[in-house]
């Protein structure tokens, strides 16, 4: 999850019709109506705060709060849907937790890779957008096995907020010919839908903000409701055409 600073500086394409993110092939052409139990992982944060004198510094109560809303968020969501349940990461045992969270720091070192995959930043790469084939790895089976979950949220993210101090330097600095403000340092959240059994990632999103913060509660459900789009809509046309399979 580091690694998605490198990539701050790419634009967020969305379209009407076709998919916001990467979306695995053979996932987006199975006929039936998908998971029915999707394992919610606490997301992964990292939130500094620049201060007066420039340092940066972790702000670990911040990445807690902004998990913990988004997990509920996400949890709160899928009580909506029919066509599927939600599994709560704190009810796997502290080995099974152990298993996910590994993965999921894999994932985050993925994320900068995905995003030039999904911009088409790198030529090379470029068929990697109708064949979209990345995987974990299979370290993830014997949990889906165990639980009967067959996929897992993954959500990584990063953000960079100012201390008080540092926000008035920067009011005086924006007026000055000749200063540096902080004020556009966009907050960045990833996702990846996992399949269990295989490692394969299904889905991948991002969504990057300027006029946004993962300190803020509200921003925090804003930005993880946008890169659930597709997953979401994806299970819903599933649902629907095994609704019509069966008439």
């Amino acid at each position: 999850m580091r690694f998605i600073a490198v990539a701050l500086g790419l634009a967020l394409a969305l379209t009407a019709c076709g998919p916001r993110g990467l979306v695995r092939s053979e996932f987006a052409g199975r006929s039936n109506d998908g998971p029915r139990k999707v394992l919610v992982v606490p997301a992964d944060f990292v939130i500094t705060e620049v201060t007066f004198g420039k340092t940066e510094e972790r702000v670990v109560a911040a990445e807690r709060q902004a998990s913990d809303t988004l997990a509920k968020h996400v949890l709160d969501l899928g009580k909506t849907e029919s066509a599927f349940t939600m599994v709560d990461f704190a009810s796997l045992s502290k080995p099974q937790q152990d298993v996910i969270l590994q993965h999921r720091a894999l994932f985050a070192t993925m994320v900068s890779q995905l995003l030039l995959v999904k911009e088409e930043a790198v030529d090379v790469w470029s068929n990697k957008l109708r064949y979209f084939d990345y995987s974990l790895g299979r370290g993830m089976s014997d949990i889906s096995s165990q639980t009967g979950a067959e996929t897992a949220i993954f959500i990584v993210g990063k953000d960079k907020v100012r201390s008080t101090s540092r926000k008035v330097l920067d009011t005086f600095a924006s007026v000055l010919p000749v200063g540096e403000s902080l004020s556009a340092q966009p907050a960045a959240v990833a996702v990846g839908i996992v399949e269990l059994q295989t490692g394969n990632i299904l889905m991948f999103d991002n969504e990057m903000a300027t006029r946004k913060a993962l300190t803020s509660e509200s921003d925090v459900k804003s930005m993880g409701e946008s890169v659930l789009t597709d997953f979401r809509r994806n299970l819903k046309k599933r649902q629907e055409l095994a609704g019509e399979g069966g008439k």
